[in-house]
């Protein structure tokens, strides 16, 4: 759990007199719960709705397991003298993975392993005979300040510093690390931009992860930049290689040795290549004499070729002019080198197909003889960015390929020590469980069905669903296929017709351009039409449909290309599966852009709301409304909000009286808030400067609404933290009155995408998709869909140093006493709602009108552990 400022969490006995106005939200024999860290351990494996602390679950339960989603770049590889340990970067939002590959090429963690989730990129990884130890370019403290973090990973796949370790966070830029071990310590180096040019950068870390040079080793300051440093052990002294600008004519190969103490012998540097025009991207090995550096070189002037050169332990460079590992056609760059005892082997990509790059390698001998040329892989598309590392018997050669057309996979192939690629098809290292992305949920007063975009299938995005009782039993825990027609079905929708429900969906089976197509799913999760029904297949792309019932039919909208722009469409379709209005119906097709439309029926007729760029400039909600037969109402649109800068995603309900309209608002500069606007039936907007539901620093988008008995319910993810994106949430009163607001979830990884929907009964279903590592014994390590019950707002607190965990206050005859908090004139005691029901002050504080329940105490100073008050 998180908070911004300090939170205490207060349990009043039961005994004292209790006021029925600030009655907490739930049950004081719940506290357990409801301030246990959110770890991913509660319920059993096989529970249909074993569930967290919180009380999230996952909607599905099972596992297809495939190539991994996105991209899936920049492998490195290191051996623990059993296993090699494969880590790269995730494009999809895990941040930096990993697996374990044995010597016999099987894949030991087909979920992978999350190493880090805060984002991060170019890791790099060595074994320090216990543990592994991966560097990264971390992100966390935003994306163009990055600095150093890293992590130790155990033999047995466990990450042992899940929030990693922060090796270096100087001012600016640090990237491009990579590591060593020494037997003692590892040296950690880096390009560093904290002065006016990269230099290179070290620190040395312990195996227990304690960084002993907290500002670092100036490995090299000179002129111009330092940049993509590699480094080596040779037994007595580190040597530290990296591509120099220093000469003012182009990049050349320097290094210097370090010695296990930090001392830097070669301050002014080694000059390893000087050739004519470029050398870059330097890797390195030692052979148990000698070192051999590999760089990428443009000396001919035309094109990147593989050179090389030995380095001797005393820093002198044995082979001046360079060995010319490979000068084949076109280019070869981001060579990486290894060595078996007898010879070393570099491999590199390699255009020489003149069409795609593919992986090449040759074996060098101790002599620097160039033995042989290998092509470790050929495969169609690109193979780019190899690593290596060599086993007691083989080499193992990772590289990031993009062969299946659609994002790059890290594949690997056993090469042996005579050249022999044992794996010329290549083995696939990053599988994961299947992703599954973008929720929508509806109601049938009876159960909820949520449905999703799933990945399962691997190759393309199919439509998947399951039901949920509103007691949180999932009736289909390996879900619903909805739809698995050809290419990508995305951005599914869903509502219920009475009888059935439909679910609608962009779907490409058309190949380029995406239509809109829908399916009827029954009461029991019987697809009635599983080749799908085609609700709209106009020219060009229809995207992001959204979807109401109006008693009769549903109406249908999405975004549509219509002359020469984006433009509002929509389509009834009976409950039979019939669609009423093949051509669709304009529903706006003003100037420029319209886009993300939202639905809503408020028993007599539909608003539809969107995205609207008419105004030439910033965008502005927009809507209109539409009768059951069809009719338009509103052609030109009803502006809902235009204020300053840009508002983006609306989403709608209607409360029984009128409609909230709620959007992403950057009116307040840089960052993103959350805004709304009441809207009459009649299109009367009633706060036309909006209503600032969250301006929460950072960033806060994508919010969704629900209307409850008496007020909506407004939900968002939200980055106030920095780091992880959470759900929170607010209410709304019907008069426009923000209410209370507050965290709703706030587990470790991204949580996003949030969807709410209320049933008859009165309970409210939350939809997210977020991060699942290891949930109730199976591992998934991706995006998965959650769900969660009757969502609350709840407060956060977060641990600090100065109280120990049990740190107690006391009460007294009814009176609080704080002292251990050091009660600011700022305190104030707040219910599990968010509200505040008192305020404290300095010394004893008589809280006995308060009713028996869970509180959490405030202060607007150093944060403290929570503190759990009993009488």
């Amino acid at each position: 759990m998180r908070l911004n400022c300090l939170f205490a969490a207060i349990v009043l006995a039961a005994a004292m007199p209790a006021l029925a106005d600030v009655q907490p939200r739930f049950d004081p024999n719940d506290v357990v719960h409801q301030l246990r860290s959110q770890h991913l351990t509660a319920g059993s494996p096989d529970s249909q709705s074993a569930g967290l602390d919180d009380g999230e679950f996952l909607v599905d339960t099972s596992i297809s397991r495939g190539p991994a989603m996105y991209n899936q770049q920049e492998p490195s590889v290191a051996l623990d003298g059993t296993n090699f340990l494969v880590v790269w970067q995730d494009e999809g939002g895990a941040g930096i993975c990993g697996c374990r590959v044995s010597q016999a090429g099987a894949v030991l963690d087909p979920s992978g392993i999350a190493i880090s989730t805060a984002g991060g990129r170019e890791p790099a990884v060595v074994f320090d005979g216990t543990d592994f130890f991966v560097v990264w370019t971390d992100q966390r403290n935003g994306i163009y300040n990055p600095d150093v973090y890293g992590a130790r990973v155990t033999r047995a796949g466990a990450v042992l510093d899940p929030s990693g370790i922060a090796i270096s966070t100087a001012a600016y830029s640090q990237y491009r690390p990579t590591v060593a071990f020494d037997g003692t310590n590892l040296l950690v180096t880096w390009a560093d931009g904290r002065s006016s040019n990269y230099d290179i950068y070290g620190a040395r870390v312990t195996p227990s992860g304690i960084v002993l040079d907290s500002t670092g080793i100036a490995v090299s300051t000179a002129v111009d930049d330092q940049n993509a440093p590699a480094v080596a052990f040779d037994g007595t002294s580190f040597l530290v290689v990296w591509q120099d600008a220093r000469s003012g004519r182009g990049d050349d190969i320097y290094g210097a040795r370090v010695t296990p103490s930090g001392a830097v012998l070669d301050s002014s540097g080694i000059a390893v290549s000087t050739a004519v025009d470029d050398q870059g991207n330097p890797a390195l090995a030692f052979d148990g004499t000698n070192f051999l550096a590999v760089w990428q070189d443009v000396r001919t002037g035309v094109d990147d070729d593989v050179y090389a050169a030995r380095v001797n332990q005393a820093g002198v460079v044995l082979d001046p002019s360079g060995i010319a590992v490979s000068t084949a056609a076109y280019w070869q760059v981001l060579a990486a080198v290894a060595f078996d005892g007898t010879d070393f082997l570099v491999v590199w990509q390699d255009a020489r197909s003149n069409s795609t790059y593919d992986i090449y390698g040759a074996r060098v001998s101790q002599a620097g003889v160039v033995l042989a040329g290998i092509r470790v892989c050929s495969a169609a598309g690109h193979q780019q960015h190899p690593s290596v590392a060599f086993a007691d018997t083989n080499f193992l050669v990772v590289w990031q390929d993009v062969r299946s057309s659609r994002d790059d996979d890290v594949y690997a192939a056993r090469v042996t020590p005579s050249g022999t690629v044992l794996d010329p098809s290549g083995i696939v290292v990053s599988t994961v469980s299947s992703s599954q992305y973008h929720p929508a949920v509806a109601s049938d007063s009876a159960n909820f069905l949520a449905v999703w975009e799933d990945w399962r299938g691997g190759a393309d995005a199919d439509v998947y669903g399951a039901r949920v009782t509103p007691s949180g039993t999932v009736l289909d825990p390996s879900s619903i296929a909805l739809s698995r027609a050809a290419l990508n079905q995305n951005s599914a929708a869903v509502a219920f017709g009475g009888t059935n429900y439909l679910v609608v969906w962009e779907d490409y089976r058309q190949g380029t351009y995406s239509d809109i197509y829908g399916a009827r799913v029954t009461l029991g999760g019987l697809v009635l039409d599983p080749g799908g029904i085609a609700i709209s297949t106009a020219a060009r792309s229809q995207r992001y449909p959204a979807i109401a019932f109006d008693g009769e039919n549903f109406l249908v909208v999405w975004q549509g290309t219509g002359s020469g722009s984006i433009d509002i469409y929509g389509a009834r379709v009976t409950p039979y599966g019939t669609v009423l209005d093949s051509a669709g119906i304009a529903i706006s097709t003003a100037a420029y852009g319209q886009y993300f439309p939202a639905i809503a029926y408020d028993g007599a007729g539909y608003l539809v709301v969107w995205q609207d760029e008419r105004s030439g400039g910033s965008p502005d909600i927009y809507g209109a409304r539409v009768t059951p037969g069809g009719t338009v109402l509103d052609p030109q649109g009803v502006a809902v909000s235009t204020a300053a800068f840009a508002q983006y995603y609306p989403a709608l309900t209607f409360g029984g009286a009128n409609f909230l309209v709620v959007w992403t608002d950057v009116r307040g500069g840089s960052d993103w808030d959350i805004y709304g606007a009441r809207v009459t039936p009649s299109a009367m907007v009633l706060d036309p400067s909006g209503i600032a539901v969250s301006t929460a620093p950072l960033t806060q988008g994508c919010p969704v609404v629900a209307f409850e008995d008496t007020s909506f319910f407004v939900a968002w993810q939200d980055w106030r933290t920095g780091s992880d994106l959470d759900i929170y949430g607010a209410r709304v009163t019907s008069s426009g009155a923000v209410s209370d607001s507050g965290l709703v979830v706030g587990r470790t990884g991204d949580q996003r995408y949030p969807r709410l929907r209320r049933c008859t009964g009165g309970q409210v279903f939350l939809v997210y998709q977020g991060w699942a590592g290891t949930v109730n014994g199976k591992t998934y390590n991706t995006d998965r869909i959650w769900g969660k019950l009757n969502p609350s707002l709840g407060v956060e607190d977060r641990p600090v140093s100065g109280l120990g965990r049990n740190a107690d206050a006391t009460i007294v005859r009814g009176v609080l006493l704080l002292a251990p908090l050091d009660i600011s004139a700022h305190s104030s005691l707040y219910d599990m709602s968010g509200r505040c029901v008192m305020s404290l002050c300095p010394g004893p504080n008589d809280v006995s009108r308060l009713a028996p329940g869970v509180y959490f105490f405030r202060c607007e100073g150093p944060n403290v552990r929570r503190v759990i008050v009993t009488r």
